[in-house]
Protein backbone atom coordinates (compact mmCIF):
# COMPACT_ATOMS: atom_id res chain seq x y z
CA UNK A 1 0.00 0.00 0.00
CA UNK A 2 1.34 3.85 -1.06
CA UNK A 3 2.15 6.60 1.53
CA UNK A 4 -0.21 7.95 0.11
CA UNK A 5 -2.71 5.54 0.62
CA UNK A 6 -2.30 4.81 4.63
CA UNK A 7 -2.24 8.71 5.10
CA UNK A 8 -5.60 8.56 3.62
CA UNK A 9 -6.76 5.66 5.98
CA UNK A 10 -5.27 6.93 9.29
CA UNK A 11 -7.26 10.40 8.55
CA UNK A 12 -10.43 8.40 7.90
CA UNK A 13 -9.74 6.07 11.33
CA UNK A 14 -9.30 9.14 13.16
CA UNK A 15 -12.21 11.05 12.18
CA UNK A 16 -14.31 7.72 13.07
CA UNK A 17 -12.86 8.04 16.36
CA UNK A 18 -13.61 11.22 16.87
CA UNK A 19 -17.36 10.56 15.62
CA UNK A 20 -17.60 7.94 18.00
CA UNK A 21 -16.33 10.13 21.14
CA UNK A 22 -14.60 6.87 22.13
CA UNK A 23 -10.68 5.82 22.44
CA UNK A 24 -9.55 3.19 20.78
CA UNK A 25 -8.75 -0.27 23.01
CA UNK A 26 -6.60 -2.67 22.32
CA UNK A 27 -7.03 -6.27 23.06
CA UNK A 28 -4.75 -9.29 22.95
CA UNK A 29 -4.58 -10.08 19.12
CA UNK A 30 -7.21 -7.77 18.13
CA UNK A 31 -8.42 -4.79 18.03
CA UNK A 32 -12.10 -3.20 19.52
CA UNK A 33 -13.50 0.46 19.78
CA UNK A 34 -16.91 1.16 20.61
CA UNK A 35 -19.86 1.61 18.02
CA UNK A 36 -22.23 4.57 19.35
CA UNK A 37 -23.19 4.66 22.90
CA UNK A 38 -23.73 1.60 25.16
CA UNK A 39 -27.38 0.57 26.56
CA UNK A 40 -27.74 0.31 30.36
CA UNK A 41 -27.85 -3.19 31.83
CA UNK A 42 -30.75 -5.23 31.47
CA UNK A 43 -31.39 -8.42 33.95
CA UNK A 44 -32.57 -11.31 31.52
CA UNK A 45 -33.43 -14.43 32.24
CA UNK A 46 -30.66 -16.25 33.04
CA UNK A 47 -32.34 -19.68 32.83
CA UNK A 48 -32.26 -19.64 28.97
CA UNK A 49 -28.48 -18.60 28.54
CA UNK A 50 -25.62 -20.28 27.58
CA UNK A 51 -22.69 -19.72 25.58
CA UNK A 52 -22.56 -18.63 21.38
CA UNK A 53 -20.59 -19.58 18.59
CA UNK A 54 -20.28 -18.33 14.99
CA UNK A 55 -18.43 -19.62 12.67
CA UNK A 56 -17.18 -17.21 9.80
CA UNK A 57 -15.78 -20.13 7.81
CA UNK A 58 -15.93 -18.86 4.15
CA UNK A 59 -16.98 -15.37 4.19
CA UNK A 60 -15.03 -13.32 2.69
CA UNK A 61 -14.35 -9.46 3.43
CA UNK A 62 -15.26 -7.44 0.17
CA UNK A 63 -15.92 -3.33 0.12
CA UNK A 64 -16.18 -0.40 3.04
CA UNK A 65 -18.57 -0.43 5.60
CA UNK A 66 -22.36 -0.42 4.46
CA UNK A 67 -21.90 -1.25 1.05
CA UNK A 68 -24.73 -3.49 -0.68
CA UNK A 69 -21.68 -6.12 -1.43
CA UNK A 70 -20.87 -7.14 2.05
CA UNK A 71 -21.89 -10.22 4.30
CA UNK A 72 -24.41 -9.88 6.79
CA UNK A 73 -24.51 -12.32 9.04
CA UNK A 74 -27.78 -12.04 11.89
CA UNK A 75 -28.17 -14.41 14.42
CA UNK A 76 -30.78 -15.39 17.46
CA UNK A 77 -29.33 -14.41 20.96
CA UNK A 78 -30.55 -14.17 24.56
CA UNK A 79 -33.04 -10.78 23.93
CA UNK A 80 -31.50 -8.10 26.85
CA UNK A 81 -28.12 -11.00 27.54
CA UNK A 82 -25.40 -8.51 28.25
CA UNK A 83 -22.03 -8.70 25.42
CA UNK A 84 -19.87 -8.52 28.24
CA UNK A 85 -17.18 -11.07 27.19
CA UNK A 86 -15.65 -11.93 23.30
CA UNK A 87 -13.38 -14.93 22.22
CA UNK A 88 -12.15 -15.55 18.78
CA UNK A 89 -10.00 -18.07 16.66
CA UNK A 90 -9.98 -16.79 13.07
CA UNK A 91 -7.68 -17.76 10.38
CA UNK A 92 -7.64 -14.90 7.31
CA UNK A 93 -6.08 -14.84 3.81
CA UNK A 94 -5.86 -11.48 2.35
CA UNK A 95 -6.65 -11.27 -2.09
CA UNK A 96 -4.30 -9.38 -4.08
CA UNK A 97 -2.74 -6.11 -2.12
CA UNK A 98 -5.46 -6.33 0.32
CA UNK A 99 -3.46 -5.94 4.26
CA UNK A 100 -4.57 -8.78 7.04
CA UNK A 101 -5.49 -5.56 9.55
CA UNK A 102 -7.96 -3.88 7.05
CA UNK A 103 -10.35 -6.76 7.35
CA UNK A 104 -12.99 -5.60 10.02
CA UNK A 105 -16.13 -6.72 11.59
CA UNK A 106 -19.46 -5.00 13.37
CA UNK A 107 -20.66 -6.92 16.33
CA UNK A 108 -24.11 -4.60 16.74
CA UNK A 109 -27.50 -4.92 18.01
CA UNK A 110 -30.19 -4.34 16.42
CA UNK A 111 -30.10 0.14 17.27
CA UNK A 112 -26.67 -0.35 16.22
CA UNK A 113 -24.86 -0.25 19.51
CA UNK A 114 -22.10 -2.45 19.92
CA UNK A 115 -18.49 -2.59 18.33
CA UNK A 116 -16.28 -2.92 15.66
CA UNK A 117 -13.33 -5.44 15.74
CA UNK A 118 -10.26 -6.05 13.44
CA UNK A 119 -8.51 -9.45 14.14
CA UNK A 120 -4.96 -8.30 12.50
CA UNK A 121 -4.88 -4.85 13.29
CA UNK A 122 -1.34 -5.13 13.80
CA UNK A 123 -0.62 -7.30 10.28
CA UNK A 124 0.40 -4.33 7.75
CA UNK A 125 0.70 -7.02 5.48
CA UNK A 126 -0.69 -9.08 2.76
CA UNK A 127 -0.82 -13.09 3.06
CA UNK A 128 -2.45 -15.23 5.73
CA UNK A 129 -2.90 -15.24 9.35
CA UNK A 130 -4.60 -16.12 12.63
CA UNK A 131 -5.64 -14.62 15.51
CA UNK A 132 -6.79 -15.96 18.67
CA UNK A 133 -8.11 -14.52 22.02
CA UNK A 134 -10.16 -13.47 24.56
CA UNK A 135 -11.15 -9.77 26.20
CA UNK A 136 -13.39 -8.35 28.71
CA UNK A 137 -15.49 -5.40 27.33
CA UNK A 138 -16.64 -4.74 30.94
CA UNK A 139 -13.04 -4.16 31.10
CA UNK A 140 -12.33 -1.55 28.32
CA UNK A 141 -15.95 -0.15 28.83
CA UNK A 142 -17.71 -1.50 25.72
CA UNK A 143 -20.19 -3.73 26.84
CA UNK A 144 -23.33 -3.81 25.67
CA UNK A 145 -27.03 -5.25 25.92
CA UNK A 146 -29.22 -7.31 23.03
CA UNK A 147 -32.01 -5.56 21.96
CA UNK A 148 -35.49 -7.25 22.37
CA UNK A 149 -35.44 -8.93 18.98
CA UNK A 150 -32.85 -11.04 20.28
CA UNK A 151 -30.97 -10.31 17.52
CA UNK A 152 -27.13 -10.03 16.97
CA UNK A 153 -25.68 -9.20 13.60
CA UNK A 154 -22.38 -8.93 12.33
CA UNK A 155 -21.12 -6.96 9.05
CA UNK A 156 -17.88 -8.06 7.41
CA UNK A 157 -16.20 -5.10 5.92
CA UNK A 158 -12.73 -3.40 5.07
CA UNK A 159 -11.46 -0.14 6.90
CA UNK A 160 -9.55 0.47 3.63
CA UNK A 161 -11.03 -0.73 0.73
CA UNK A 162 -8.37 -1.63 -2.04
CA UNK A 163 -10.39 -2.70 -4.87
CA UNK A 164 -14.58 -1.64 -4.95
CA UNK A 165 -16.96 -4.72 -5.73
CA UNK A 166 -14.22 -7.35 -5.70
CA UNK A 167 -13.52 -9.57 -2.43
CA UNK A 168 -10.37 -8.60 -0.37
CA UNK A 169 -10.11 -10.79 2.03
CA UNK A 170 -11.34 -14.25 3.14
CA UNK A 171 -12.22 -15.99 6.62
CA UNK A 172 -11.15 -18.85 5.58
CA UNK A 173 -11.42 -20.55 9.25
CA UNK A 174 -12.83 -20.20 12.80
CA UNK A 175 -15.22 -17.63 14.53
CA UNK A 176 -15.94 -16.05 17.63
CA UNK A 177 -18.10 -17.13 20.92
CA UNK A 178 -19.75 -14.96 23.27
CA UNK A 179 -20.43 -16.13 27.03
CA UNK A 180 -23.71 -16.44 28.16
CA UNK A 181 -26.11 -15.19 25.25
CA UNK A 182 -27.08 -17.93 23.29
CA UNK A 183 -30.19 -19.22 24.02
CA UNK A 184 -30.93 -22.79 25.29
CA UNK A 185 -33.64 -24.89 23.47
CA UNK A 186 -36.30 -25.35 26.20
CA UNK A 187 -39.53 -27.97 24.92
CA UNK A 188 -42.99 -25.47 23.96
CA UNK A 189 -46.06 -26.07 25.69
CA UNK A 190 -47.31 -28.55 23.93
CA UNK A 191 -44.07 -30.64 23.82
CA UNK A 192 -44.68 -30.58 27.88
CA UNK A 193 -47.95 -32.44 26.94
CA UNK A 194 -46.23 -35.13 24.69
CA UNK A 195 -43.74 -35.69 27.76
CA UNK A 196 -45.79 -36.08 30.43
CA UNK A 197 -48.40 -38.66 28.59
CA UNK A 198 -45.11 -40.45 27.71
CA UNK A 199 -44.07 -40.90 30.76
CA UNK A 200 -47.51 -42.03 32.14
CA UNK A 201 -47.68 -44.44 29.17
CA UNK A 202 -44.14 -45.86 30.54
CA UNK A 203 -45.45 -45.89 34.25
CA UNK A 204 -48.59 -47.70 33.08
CA UNK A 205 -46.39 -50.26 31.37
CA UNK A 206 -44.24 -51.00 34.41
CA UNK A 207 -47.60 -51.37 35.83
CA UNK A 208 -48.74 -54.04 33.68
CA UNK A 209 -45.21 -55.83 33.95
CA UNK A 210 -45.51 -55.95 37.43
CA UNK A 211 -49.28 -57.74 38.02
CA UNK A 212 -48.22 -60.27 34.78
Amino acid sequence: MSSTNWSLRALAGAAVLAMMAAAPAHAAGGYFRAAQGAMGPISPSQDLASDLAVSFAGIQSWDGQGEATNTLLSVNALPGGLVDTISWNVSITTIGASWLSEATISILNTDGEGVFFSPGIEDDSSGSGTYTGSVSLVELGLSFNIGADGKLNFEFFESFDDVPGAADATFTAGGMSFSGIGVSPVPEPGTYGLMALGLLAVAGAARRRKAG
